[in-house]
């Protein structure tokens, strides 16, 4: 394919891709526009200026997943350059009316969070306006099925029966400082790839030269903390234990086959103190599951590909299909607890943490997941005895380590973050469950009881 910019221009182009990547700076080139093949064209033309090893295409259109998911899993590392052939915007515009208002605010919401966490969002429109494009699409090439007539697909907007009505407004409502929309009217093919690149190289530009200012959000705690109604006393005796868990353990796997036959999935969240039990509830519940259903995913220290992403890319990879069950043994949370506490985190990240995690609830819970969050609790006095029986017994000593003891001396300090997560986190949507766990058989069950009580109410 020949380009249709000069030498000097893809030149131009290519040097500021290179200078985008030596400030370790993520990019994101968004398409969206009624043009159906002739859009294909256009953005093609884009694709093939750059260096391939520095840019990843994707077409929306060919997403199964939800759009806010697959758009955060797509976007590049640092350094490199995503250029979207249709993005979020496609699944707002395929979305039901009633839910437009949601949607606006979703994609504002998920620029807001690429843009503090070091993206930069370039959103091109390309406007179509069917009679001035028959004048030109002689200048266009040929489909790929050998048709002359490239406008025989007007693509997505018209498919969807959206108005310019429609889509002046969406443009309007999400026109922010974190993500501008400019707009291309689309006329002849030659004449429409050279604005398109006049423009980049604008963006560009712009992007090497504007110093960036992540924001700092204000702490809101106006969740309820189902840590404060706690009755450590509670106990359950063994034979009641295992009356129970047979039975909760029966019905949890007649569960997981109805989930499986549904368009839902479930996330598990355990999180919670360390040596409180969070994997004896987590072996309990998937005793009772069929392995193919499932998926465990402990959560060590991010990996060096995994620090290239936003922070919420490695937990959104393991968001599992509908009719699938995930397990995180610790999650996303660590950004809201041991982040701060250590210095892994800045406090600006901190600040924003609750928002971004919601935003990344709100949108899957929307969409297919069923979540359920658990705080596994103990007392401190507790701890300290399972910490030196642990020390005592040459089969358990692997399980405690010095950072253990460290994390100990610090109960107090976590234990205003864990309070503070959960009062800016325990939505509708996403729930909270505190679970005493000084006596092991009553949380275990009570991990299973609110399992099977919320897919029973999910699913019926």
């Amino acid at each position: 394919m020949d380009l249709l910019i000069s030498k000097e221009k893809a030149t131009t182009l290519t040097q500021l891709e290179h200078d985008l990547a030596d400030r370790k700076m993520a990019t994101v080139i968004l398409f969206e526009g009624e043009g159906g093949m002739a859009m294909s064209h256009i953005v093609n033309q884009i694709v093939a200026i750059f260096e391939p090893r520095n840019i990843k295409y994707h077409c929306v259109s060919n997403a199964k997943l939800p759009w806010i998911q697959y758009c955060l899993l797509n976007i590049a590392p640092k350094g490199t350059i995503s250029i979207f052939d249709r993005g979020w915007y496609t699944g707002i515009l395929s979305d039901k009316e009633s839910n437009l208002s949601h949607n606006i605010n979703l994609a504002n919401s998920f620029e807001r969070y690429l843009y503090n966490n070091g993206v930069n969002v370039i959103k091109i429109f390309l406007n179509f306006d069917e009679d001035k494009l028959k004048k030109h699409k002689k200048s266009y090439p040929v489909t790929l099925d050998g048709e002359d007539d490239v406008f025989n697909d007007l693509g997505h907007i018209k498919e969807f029966n959206v108005s310019k009505n429609k889509i002046s407004n969406l443009l309007d409502q999400t026109n922010s400082k974190y993500a501008t929309w400019d707009i291309i009217d689309m006329g002849d093919y030659k004449d429409t790839v050279k604005k398109i690149a006049d423009l980049i190289e604008f963006r560009f530009n712009d992007l090497l030269k504007m110093p960036r200012h992540p924001e700092k959000f204000d702490i809101i705690e106006a969740c309820p903390n189902p840590r404060e109604k706690l009755d450590f006393t509670k106990t359950m005796s063994k034979d009641d234990y295992e009356k129970k868990l047979a039975k909760l353990q029966k019905k949890l796997a007649e569960l997981q086959i109805k989930l499986a036959k549904s368009d839902k999935a479930m996330v598990l969240v355990f999180e919670g103190w360390d040596a409180a039990g969070k994997g004896g509830c987590i072996k309990r519940v998937t005793q009772a599951l069929n392995p193919r259903g499932y998926k465990t995913f402990p959560v060590p220290a991010p990996t060096t590909e995994e620090k290239s992403h936003t922070h919420l890319w490695r937990f959104a990879k393991s968001i599992p299909d509908p009719g699938k069950i995930a397990i995180f043994d610790r999650s996303w949370y660590g950004r809201m607890m041991v982040e701060p506490i250590e210095g892994f985190c800045s406090e600006l990240e901190y600040s924003r943490a609750a928002g971004e995690i919601n935003l990344f609830e709100s949108s899957l819970a929307k969409d297919h997941v069923i979540f359920v969050k658990f705080w596994i609790d103990i007392t401190n006095e507790e701890q300290l005895k399972r910490f030196n029986d642990r020390a005592a017994d040459p089969l358990k000593q692997w399980k405690l380590t010095d950072e253990d003891w460290r994390n100990r001396e610090k109960w107090d300090v976590y234990e205003k973050y864990v309070n503070s997560m959960i009062k800016q986190t325990n939505t509708s949507y996403a729930p909270w469950v505190a679970v005493e766990c000084v006596d092991k058989r009553y949380g275990r069950i009570k991990v299973l009881q609110t399992i099977v009580d919320t897919l029973k109410k999910e699913l019926d």
